[in-house]
């Protein structure tokens, strides 16, 4: 069971050369049930521990290709960009962030309109730094 909302994980292990029998998680010797707790519990921390950086990550790589793309319109960063300010907004509704859902939309409105050659320029490169502070914990 994987409970991503809060990257809780249980993870069941089957170590071949054991040869355990199906039975109740209550009759299961010690052993046993150490080796199953250690996974669940580093795969748990690892889970938790990576997260952050990973969404971060991706708040940085939005940044990045929209920055390229209110600057220098290029149509192929503004679509990218477009596509991933999407993906983060349905998660951001998912979640109820809605003022971080609410930033996203602005910011493809901005990406919209540069596609169509109408770009606020300044205007739009402070929306994204606000849009990017704003869901900082998406």
């Amino acid at each position: 069971m994987v409970n991503s909302r809060i990257g809780i994980a249980d993870q069941s292990v089957y170590i071949p050369e054991m040869d355990f029998e199906e039975r109740h998680s209550l009759s299961w010797r010690l052993s046993d049930s150490l080796i199953k707790r250690s996974v669940t519990v580093l795969f748990s921390v690892s889970v938790l521990a990576l997260s952050p950086a990973a969404r971060s990550g991706e708040l940085r790589s939005l940044e990045s290709i929209a920055v390229q793309c209110l600057r220098s319109f290029d149509l192929p960063d503004c679509r990218g960009a477009l596509e991933m300010a999407e993906t983060l907004q349905q998660r951001a509704s998912s979640r109820d962030a809605y003022p971080c859902q609410t930033l996203l939309l602005g910011l493809q409105a901005d990406l919209i309109m540069q596609q169509l050659g109408e770009g606020r320029g300044a205007s739009a490169l402070n929306d994204l730094q606000a849009t990017i502070r704003g869901c900082s914990g998406l």
